[in-house]
């Protein structure tokens, strides 16, 4: 009898922990998502000043295409972590549900 009320205390105890390390990893996940997003916010709020400037300094479209294609390159990768940690967090709850 006692012996099964403390593998419940046990299991118990395991639960809460696994929960408790899921909840850091999700909320550390999320975190990253937000930092990731704001990384593409800026890079795209740059490029619109910088196509701006370069308007204005009388350059080509080709230098302008130039610019958005490195940016572009840019961007896509943040996306790509954005989706791989969106996966992850999806992961986790579904290991919680």
């Amino acid at each position: 009898m006692a012996d099964s009320f403390m593998n419940k205390l046990k299991n118990a105890a395991g639960k809460v922990a696994d929960g408790a390390k899921d909840l850091a990893a999700s909320t550390k996940l999320k975190m990253d998502v937000t930092g990731l997003q704001g990384k593409i916010k800026d890079a795209k709020q740059e490029f619109g000043v910088n196509a701006y400037a370069m308007l204005e300094q009388g350059k080509t479209i080709d230098d302008i295409t130039s610019a958005f294609a490195a940016v572009k390159t840019a961007v896509d990768e943040f996306e790509a972590q954005v989706a791989a940690k969106q996966e992850e967090l999806k992961k986790i709850s579904a290991d919680n549900a």
